[in-house]
């Protein structure tokens, strides 16, 4: 008789403390609701039958590894927030200035010269800088002569082969490298300016924060630059 008034004590508690935890926010114990479980447990077993708490130890133990998780987990998006916020200030200081950046699409404006470079692996005998025009007619050939390894700069002023001066709009530049005697493509960087900064941009549904705008009419990351000038 005396076991029976212990477990139906023992089952009042764990209703009463099961209501109280499921009134909590979003109906989830914490870890003080498992421990006043737990005491209560212990304290109101039957003596003859004791109770094995190891299931609810175990509850404790995941419950404290879910929260030190969602902790961790502001903690990270506290970071990236601030991470994404310095990226953009960082960017908009940029606005003027120029960049380098990989690929060959060139924008051809009065007074101003499209500048570039190179980065030879090897020794070449030979190094030709080639100009098109958006009709893909060879318009200009810059002959570089012969360039020891590393980096080599060029410089166009807008004057075709005919000694003419071309229209202003994009052209494309390529370079070619005489190596052991094998014509090799190189790859080409062209600077640009920056004429503005978009902020909490989105590509194909990837968060990219600021987007630098071109000159040239490119879009680009900061992640894409090569080099500020």
């Amino acid at each position: 008789m005396s076991a029976l008034t212990i477990e139906n004590s023992f089952s009042s508690i764990n209703s009463t403390a099961a209501n109280s935890a499921t009134n909590k926010p979003n109906d989830e114990l914490t870890q003080s609701d498992f421990i006043e479980l737990l005491v209560a447990q212990v304290k109101h077993q039957d003596p003859t039958k004791p109770m094995d708490p190891s299931e609810f130890m175990s509850q404790l133990t995941q419950s404290s590894m879910v929260n030190g998780i969602n902790e961790l987990q502001k903690s990270f998006d506290s970071l990236a927030t601030k991470l994404t916020s310095d990226q953009s200030l960082q960017a908009a200081g940029l606005v003027g200035k120029s960049v380098l950046l990989p690929g060959g699409q060139g924008l051809l404006t009065t007074g101003v010269d499209i500048s570039g470079q190179l980065n030879l692996e090897r020794h070449a005998s030979e190094v030709n800088i080639n100009i098109y025009n958006t009709q893909g007619e060879l318009v200009k050939t810059l002959p570089l002569g012969g360039n020891s390894s590393g980096v080599v700069q060029f410089k166009w002023n807008g004057f075709g082969d005919a000694g003419n001066v071309l229209p202003e709009g994009h052209y494309l530049i390529t370079a070619e490298a005489l190596i052991d005697g094998d014509q090799q493509a190189v790859p080409v960087s062209l600077e640009t300016r920056i004429d503005s900064i978009s902020l909490n941009q989105n590509i194909n549904g990837e968060q990219v924060g600021a987007l630098l705008n071109l000159a040239n009419g490119q879009a680009v990351t900061l992640d894409e630059i090569q080099q500020i000038k």
